[in-house]
């Protein structure tokens, strides 16, 4: 299944299945998918980037409205500096965790 076009429900039970075969793999295994997760990031940076603004113009609507909190609008902002950095960091930050 392709995440990017599921709902978050979608989403949210997919992570939670693939979770249980996460578990099952060595610990090399798991800090290789987040290496991978870290590069497939930092290649298409400028693509994310280019995806939250345009979702940031819908998040502002919602947020005029009402509908949004502005906390959460900008937590949802990708392009404030360092924000994108700090989030790949946050991925690398998990490879040095103890394993559960």
């Amino acid at each position: 299944m392709s995440l990017t076009n599921a709902s978050p429900e979608q989403a949210a039970r997919a992570a939670k299945i693939s979770s249980r075969t996460l578990a099952t793999l060595p610990t090399s295994a798991r800090n290789a998918a987040l290496d991978a997760i870290h590069d497939a990031l930092a290649a298409a940076k400028d693509d994310i980037l280019a995806a939250n603004a345009r979702d940031l113009e819908l998040a502002k609507r919602s947020a005029a409205n009402g509908e949004l909190s502005p906390s959460i609008l900008k937590r949802l902002d990708l392009s404030r500096k360092g924000k994108f950095d700090d989030m790949l960091q946050g991925i690398k930050d998990v490879l040095d965790l103890e394993d559960p």
